[in-house]
């Protein structure tokens, strides 16, 4: 068995390779081209395990290499940082490599399915969304240096406060400000279009969608996410890789308070924003709510009870094909 770590970048990819002894036999850097990658690994002799770190090429890469290795394991590069003390890509692929060969790696699930086909068009959508909210941020400041404050989302769309800008460069700024919100509106619509259009191949989303708290987009986030809810054993599993529980410190017998999971951030905000719009709700998971309230819990514990409820919900709707139901917060679960 041989053991290689690769450390990809968009120029080129450093090759470490390790046989089952633990001996470094080759450190090769190759040019990021596809015929080149899959000819230098066809030409390692005996049965291939290959790992690197989740990245923009992650898709590409499994793509073209899949099919020349045993095992490919996309790993989490977060795990992976107390290892990059000294931060060279020739150390970063030999210390994939060791890793790989000592089962040390946490894998960032691939399939290759039209689900993950279609997290690109999520991802670009995120994407229209950050750069909005960072105009949004960089516009309601350009009033607040001037002693002008708009609670709320008019001052986005309403023209008429640019006239309260008293210098010539702060309108100019706020004009331009203002135009970029129009076209990014326009550019975003298009875009839930688009994911409406794309996310009826999937009959999940449909399922998903009658879950209280959940639209369009949120369900076809969580399709774009989960790609497969069987990778899951079961619901703890889910609530961690939606960053939902906190995990426990504790050392020599001593609890030193918990620390919160490192999961996927736009899966928690959905469950978050979701949990939100049930608060504003009369659904039973509104009613689930109150009773945590009653019973004891704080408005954050509760809500937090809440979020973890719907994604439990949506995976077992997804796994079961089937729609929700009031009747699914049955008394048994509100006792």
């Amino acid at each position: 068995m041989k053991y290689i770590g690769v450390d990809a970048h968009s120029s080129s990819c450093r090759f470490s390779v390790f046989d089952e002894k633990g001996v470094e036999v080759d450190n090769l850097a190759i040019e990021t081209n596809g015929r080149l990658l899959v000819k230098y690994v066809r030409s390692i002799e005996g049965r291939k395990k290959l790992t690197y770190e989740e990245s923009e090429l992650s898709y590409w890469l499994y793509e073209i290499l899949h099919k020349e290795v045993d095992n490919l394991l996309i790993c989490n590069p977060v795990k992976n940082r107390s290892y990059k003390k000294a931060k060279t890509d020739k150390l970063d692929a030999r210390q994939l490599a060791k890793l790989l060969r000592g089962g040390f790696l946490s894998p960032v699930y691939h399939n290759g399915s039209e689900r993950e086909q279609f997290r690109k068009l999520m991802s670009a959508y995120e994407d229209i969304i950050r750069m909005g909210v960072s105009v949004k941020n960089r516009h309601k400041s350009l009033f607040r240096r001037t002693g002008i404050f708009v609670d709320g989302e008019r001052i986005y769309g309403d023209k008429s406060f640019l006239e309260g800008l008293k210098g010539k460069e702060e309108k100019f700024i706020g004009q331009q400000n203002y135009k970029i919100l129009l076209q990014l509106e326009e550019i975003r619509k298009a875009y839930v279009k688009e994911i409406i259009k794309y996310g009826k191949k999937f009959k999940e989303i449909k399922k998903l969608k009658s879950i209280p708290g959940l639209g369009d987009i949120q369900a076809a986030k969580i399709v774009s996410q989960v790609i497969e809810p069987g990778r899951f054993r079961n619901k703890y599993k889910y609530y961690s890789y939606c960053g939902l529980v906190r995990h426990p410190r504790e050392s020599g017998g001593k609890k030193y308070g918990s620390t919160r999971a490192d999961g996927n951030h736009i899966l928690k905000c959905v469950y978050k924003m979701a949990g939100h719009t049930v608060l504003r709700g009369k659904s039973q998971l509104r009613i689930y709510y109150e009773h945590l309230r009653q019973a004891g819990r704080g408005h954050k514990s509760a809500y937090n009870a809440v979020c973890r409820k719907l994604a439990a919900i949506s995976l077992s709707i997804w796994r079961h094909n089937k729609e929700y139901k009031n009747e699914m917060i049955s008394i048994d679960h509100l006792k």
